[in-house]
């Protein structure tokens, strides 16, 4: 029997281990276990010197799958909650301006790093333009990169289980959906998905196949042409593979390296998390828009777990991606005017 090839048998002992990071996970009660577990267990594999990774289109069908599955509990009441949009809005903007700047002082002040340096580990998100500018201005690469790391798997954990601590019921997995679609349906939504995410790729947008399928899910549910959603088992299989992939993030970081920015990334998540609880709450109360949704919107993880784990929440999910989305805008903005006063030309936008 001829053997696998290595990228295939390194996506299966990935996903093994991110099944069993999943089982331990729900087996102890941790809130969205689907997705927490296999976080934490291909961290752990990473870090111990194991060989990890999941294929980009695997990944992309999962933002696919995902991106159906969301967008599917969208509702009337998003339609009517977006008038209030605009007021939380000027809040994020405001948000993502002073993150960075707040947490590069802590930075360069308790931990060593150079301003620049410090500016682009403090960014919150937008990971693939924060390489792009550390690598055009020749600074090392493995604190800002160490630094989103940390702040998606921390975020990923802390998130859910602060919920449910306030007392928000949080499954292991994404809600149940009441009725299962067709296949014949499913398809035809897949399609479409792939077609609108190719064209949204095309205009540089941040997570176009998320997004795309987001938008194909909650339309086809608004207009009445679904009145399902895929099976659960597809959405919490699904769940694992985004697990294992924030988990193999991890993958090429040295221990030491990751000990010796343990404290630095700690403060920062710490210090980015409590800003967005601190800007949510006062977007919340002047919007009226529920501090769940407000918050997880303004959290500084990355987009495609953020809203992941909003959904699970209870969380509008049009919301948390229209705000996510537009953070990834804005924080593009500032990082392009933080290249050029640096000297350099800022990098291609897209995510």
């Amino acid at each position: 029997m001829t053997a696998l090839p290595k990228a295939l048998r390194l996506n299966a002992q990935t996903l093994a281990i991110g099944a069993c990071g999943a089982a331990l996970a729900w087996a102890a009660g941790v809130p969205l276990a689907y997705l927490a577990g296999p976080a934490i267990a291909v961290t752990l594999a990473s870090l111990a010197g194991a060989q990890v990774m999941v294929h980009n289109r695997l990944r992309d069908c999962c933002f696919v799958l995902i991106g159906l599955s969301i967008g599917g509990l969208v509702s009337p009441a998003s339609l009517d909650a977006m008038v209030a949009w605009p007021v939380a809005f000027v809040a994020l903007v405001a948000l993502t301006f002073v993150t960075p700047f707040i947490i590069r002082e802590a930075l360069c002040r308790w931990f060593g790093f150079s301003r620049a340096e410090g500016f682009l580990a403090a960014a919150p998100g937008h990971l693939a333009m924060v390489v792009a500018l550390t690598e055009g201005l020749g600074l090392p690469l493995v604190r800002p990169v160490l630094m989103a790391s940390f702040r998606v798997l921390i975020l990923t954990l802390a998130v859910p289980l602060a919920a449910t601590l306030a007392g928000v019921p949080i499954g292991p997995g994404l809600p149940a959906a009441p009725v299962v679609e067709s296949w014949l349906i499913i398809v035809v939504q897949i399609i479409a998905a792939v077609a609108l995410g190719w064209g949204l790729a095309r205009l540089r947008l941040p997570a176009p196949l998320l997004i795309g399928a987001m938008a194909v899910g909650a339309g086809s549910h608004l207009s009445g042409l679904a009145v399902g959603s895929l099976p659960s088992w597809v959405s919490q299989t699904v769940l694992v593979v985004m697990g294992s992939l924030i988990g193999s993030r991890f993958l090429g970081i040295a221990l030491t390296e990751i000990l010796r920015d343990l404290a630095a990334a700690l403060l920062a998540v710490v210090a980015s998390a409590l800003l967005a609880a601190a800007f949510a709450l006062l977007a919340a109360r002047v919007s009226g828009l529920p501090f769940l949704d407000v918050l997880v919107a303004f959290s500084p993880g990355g987009l495609e777990t953020m809203i992941i784990v909003g959904a699970a929440a209870g969380a509008d999910p049009s919301f948390v991606a229209a705000a996510h989305v537009s953070r990834l805008v804005i924080l593009a903005l500032i990082l392009s005017a933080f290249a050029i006063r640096q000297g350099r030309p800022p990098p291609p936008t897209d995510r």
